[in-house]
C-alpha cells in the first residue's frame, strides 16, 4: 500500500523509459495487491502501462520470477487473456531497479477488477473457462514447478515460522507483542496443521504425471473485465502443478454446474475434484500467509498502514486455520 521510499515514481518512469524504450512521462504509485509494489505509467494522453516490482531475497527467487513470466509470454502468445511482461529493449523480462527489487511492466488494461469473493457462478464460469484452455495447453519452456512448501518467497518457508513459534514473545516493533501472541496462542492448531500439510503434500507429489500449467491465484482481484472480454494478469505464481491449486475458489464452491460445463468445454478434464488436493491448497494458502507475517512482526517494523493491514490479515488467517482444522489439535 506503501510506495517504497528508495523507489519513488520518479525512479520508476525513469527505469521504464531507459529499459523498455517507451516515452512516460509519469508513474503514480497505486494499492493494488499484498506481495508487490504497482504504479500506473503514463504520458499526457493517460495511462499506457502497468509497472510492478517484486522484492526477491535470493538468486533462486530472481530466476523462478524470471521464468514464470517468460513462461507467461509463451502462453499470451496463444492465449488472448493473458496478459504478460513484455520485454525491454534487449529482450529482458525484468530488470533489477534497486538490490532485490525486480521491475517488469505490462500493458495497462482500461478495465475493472474484482475484490472479495465471486459474486455468482456467471463470474466463475468466466474465469472457469480460462482455466480450461490454460489447463489443456501444453507446458511452456522454464515453466517454474510447484512445490508443496509453506511461504511465498525463498527466504519465508517453514523452518522460519517453526522459529518464530520457538522464539516466544517477538521484539521487533510495535506489532511484535501482540502478533507473538496471537499465533502462540493458536500454536497447537499451526502444529498439527504443518504435519497434516507435510502429509498431504507428499501424497500429491505422486500425481505428477498428471500435473498442468496453472495461474496460481485466479481469484477476483487477478481477474480484469475489460471491452474484449475478461483478462487474468499477475502471472508471477504460474507453475506446473494439480488443477485444484486453481480450481479449489473457482469451481470448489459452485453453486451449480455452468462453471464445470464451462471448464470442460473448453478442456479441462471432467472428473471430480481431489478434497485431499483441495485441502492441501487451502493449508498451504494459509499456512504460507500466517508464516509470512510472522516472519514480518518479529524483525523490525514500523507502524504503517502496510503494517496494520497485515496484522488484520494476520488475525483473519489465524482464524481460518482455527476455524477449519481446530479439530486436528
Amino acid at each position: 500500500m506503501v510506495e517504497p521510499p528508495e523507489l519513488p515514481g520518479s525512479r520508476v518512469a525513469t527505469a521504464v523509459r531507459r529499459e523498455w524504450g517507451v516515452d512516460v512521462t509519469y508513474a503514480e504509485h497505486v494499492e493494488a495487491g499484498a506481495g508487490a509494489w504497482h504504479w500506473v505509467v503514463g504520458d499526457d494522453g493517460g495511462p499506457q502501462w502497468f509497472a510492478t516490482v517484486d522484492r526477491v531475497a535470493t538468486g533462486e527467487e530472481r530466476r523462478d520470477r524470471v521464468d514464470a513470466y517468460e513462461a507467461a509470454g509463451q502462453l499470451a502468445r496463444h492465449l488472448p487473456f493473458v496478459v504478460a511482461p513484455v520485454h525491454t529493449r534487449d529482450g529482458r523480462v525484468a530488470v533489477d531497479v534497486a538490490p532485490g527489487m525486480l521491475l517488469s511492466v505490462a500493458p495497462y488494461l482500461e478495465g475493472t477488477a474484482g475484490d472479495g469473493d465471486f459474486p455468482d457462478d456467471a463470474r466463475r464460469a468466466e474465469v472457469a473457462a480460462m482455466l480450461g484452455d490454460l489447463h489443456s495447453y501444453v507446458r511452456p519452456r522454464h515453466l517454474p514447478v510447484w512445490r508443496p512448501r509453506v511461504g511465498w518467497r525463498a527466504t519465508v518457508q517453514r523452518a522460519e515460522l517453526e522459529s518464530c513459534l520457538d522464539a516466544g514473545t517477538w521484539t521487533g516493533g510495535p506489532w511484535s507483542v501482540p502478533a507473538s501472541r496471537l499465533v502462540a496462542d493458536a500454536r497447537p492448531v499451526v502444529d498439527a496443521c504443518l504435519k497434516r500439510f507435510r502429509l498431504l503434500g507428499a501424497a500429491v507429489t505422486g500425481t505428477l504425471n498428471r500435473w498442468v500449467v496453472t495461474h496460481g491465484e485466479p481469484h477476483t482481484a487477478n481477474v480484469v473485465s475489460t471491452p474484449d472480454g475478461p483478462r487474468l494478469v499477475d502471472w508471477e505464481t504460474v507453475a506446473l502443478a494439480p488443477r485444484e491449486r486453481d480450481l479449489r475458489e473457482v469451481l470448489g464452491e459452485a453453486a451449480g454446474q455452468e462453471p464445470w460445463f464451462a471448464y470442460v468445454e473448453t478442456g479441462g478434464r471432467p472428473e471430480p475434484l481431489s478434497p485431499a488436493t483441495l485441502e492441501l491448497f487451502a493449508l498451504q494458502w494459509h499456512l504460507s500467509e500466517v508464516a509470512e507475517y510472522a516472519v514480518r512482526f518479529s524483525r523490525p517494523h514500523e507502524d504503517t498502514a502496510d503494517d496494520r493491514r497485515c496484522f488484520g490479515d494476520l488475525e483473519a488467517e489465524v482464524a481460518a486455520l482455527v476455524q477449519g482444522w481446530g479439530g486436528l489439535a
